[in-house]
């Protein structure tokens, strides 16, 4: 067995070669994206499988393509070299956090209901610092923050991977929706069973509250189907608002859309609630404006340390 040393001459250039090679297929264009001459790649490569005593690229193919080992390895090189980059501009920032900026995803209702006023606070503070949003599902909002698309995220649980940190941020009961006329509106709490199985629009369970609804045993498997089926909450309450159905959905969501319109109304024997999260990627650092926004957005959820 090949004994490695701890020390090694193998850094980030030998890690940006390798995945302009495997982006290039070729060591002649991979050699021109760098600046560098082809020889030099070569040998760059060449080094690299020296260190880690495996074979990373099929030389002999045509266009040149990664083994299987290089497949595993250029997936960690990406992500060292996002790490590196992401450290790097850390780094630029201090002593100048004004010149930051911070990426991140919420689903529309915490985008209303904390984030706007997060914001409002951070941009007070740091007026230069440049915020990108994302509005998304749960789904997508989760691998947006694995892909390092974004700082954090704001949604539902929904990955169950050891890559991504859950914070418990705000508690979102449910709620029955209908239109201001429809029978129940006047109620200031119903039972599941005095909801007109006819009338409900249901939600796919490719979203977050649609997957949490199909996971509720005491929610009739009749509001799962519907006669009519959205994708989206933003549908459903603008179906609602029409005088189309009533929906359940949590509290937040269901006012989204500010509608005289609309009607929450309580569920006296549903306890069915979600829980917020600020998720993050595991054992990765934020910047420091990040921190800093995520300091103004913590004290406005429900879970907030008195």
């Amino acid at each position: 067995m090949t004994k490695h040393s701890k020390k090694t001459n193998i850094g980030i250039r030998h890690f940006r070669a390798a995945l302009a090679l495997a982006q290039e297929q070729s060591f002649t264009r991979a050699a021109d994206s760098l600046g560098i001459v082809p020889s030099a790649l070569t040998e760059t490569i060449k080094q690299l499988e020296a260190d880690c005593g495996l074979r990373l690229f099929n030389r002999e193919a045509r266009p040149v393509t990664p083994t299987e080992a290089g497949e595993e390895f250029l997936a960690g090189a990406r992500r060292v070299l996002s790490d590196f980059e992401m450290a790097l501009d850390d780094l630029r920032r201090v002593g100048g956090i004004e010149r930051g900026a911070v990426r991140v995803a919420a689903a529309p209702s915490v985008v209303l209901f904390h984030l706007a006023p997060a914001l409002r606070a951070f941009h007070a503070a740091h007026p230069a610092i440049e915020v990108t949003v994302y509005d998304d599902i749960a789904e997508r909002i989760g691998a947006l923050v694995l892909d390092r698309v974004v700082d954090f995220g704001l949604a539902e649980r929904w990955h169950e991977t050891d890559q991504l940190d859950y914070e418990p941020f705000h508690v979102d009961p449910f709620v029955l929706v209908c239109h201001r006329d429809h029978k129940l509106a006047g109620r200031a709490e119903v039972d599941l069973a005095e909801i007109p199985v006819a009338d409900v629009i249901a939600l796919d369970e490719s979203t977050g509250i649609g997957k949490r609804i199909a996971a509720a045993p005491e929610i009739p498997p009749e509001f799962r189907r519907g006669s009519i089926r959205t994708r989206g909450t933003i549908a459903q309450l603008t179906l609602i608002s029409q005088g189309m159905g009533v929906a359940l959905m949590p509290k937040l969501a269901a006012s989204v859309i500010q509608s005289p319109e609309i009607r929450h109304v309580g569920l006296r024997d549903l306890s069915l609630k979600r829980t917020l999260c600020i998720l993050t990627r595991s054992r990765r650092g934020l910047s420091p404006a990040a921190e800093r926004l995520l300091a103004c957005l913590r004290p406005l959820g429900s879970l907030a340390s008195p």
